[in-house]
């Protein structure tokens, strides 16, 4: 999965939030409905949305996340999915799966903030899956390693029927093309 992830043509800039300021990826919308284009289009991805896609969940937002030396994520909340309804939306779940976790790493920690000034610190390890609640403030601290910290992140929704009908069957946002699929 890292050398199509990093050979991916929609590997670019993030697209994402400030949070996400100097790191790399790309963001897959899909509903339930649309995983087989997923895998048709993305058949690297297949094995992880098997693992981590939860039954309950209808609606999800997929990003590969490539952070260099030097680069972070800042404290935030997802709610990625909130773009196509223009009402927050934060998602049940996320799901991380640490693709590639150098040797020298130094920093890179997940951060979770549990509640008032309560911090859980998750040291990333190489084919590693975690979940945690989606309503939760996260970031990662700096990273610092001859190669790049590569994870996978799923967010995942429940969304009713109405809002459902506003998510495409499957789409691709990147900055390299500045097209979405």
């Amino acid at each position: 999965m890292r050398s199509q992830i990093i050979s991916s043509p929609y590997l670019a800039a993030n697209q994402l939030s400030n949070s996400f300021l100097g790191t790399k990826g790309f963001s897959v919308i899909f509903k339930r409905s649309g995983i087989s284009e997923v895998e048709r289009n993305l058949p690297f991805f297949e094995p992880y949305l098997k693992a981590a896609l939860m039954q309950e969940c209808n609606t999800f937002y997929l990003n590969p996340l490539v952070l260099e030396g030097g680069t972070c994520v800042e404290p935030h909340v997802d709610c990625s999915i909130s773009l196509y309804s223009r009402k927050l939306t934060i998602p049940n779940l996320v799901s991380v799966l640490y693709v590639q976790v150098p040797h020298d790493l130094q920093g890179g920690e997940l951060l979770l903030e549990t509640g008032e000034d309560q911090v859980v610190q998750i040291q990333p390890q190489t084919n590693t899956m975690l979940f945690f609640r989606g309503n939760l403030e996260h970031s990662v601290n700096q990273v610092k390693s001859s190669q790049p910290r590569i994870s996978v992140i799923c967010e995942q929704y429940n969304l009713s029927e109405t809002r459902l009908q506003q998510i495409p069957e499957f789409e691709i946002q990147s900055e390299a093309d500045k097209r979405y699929n």
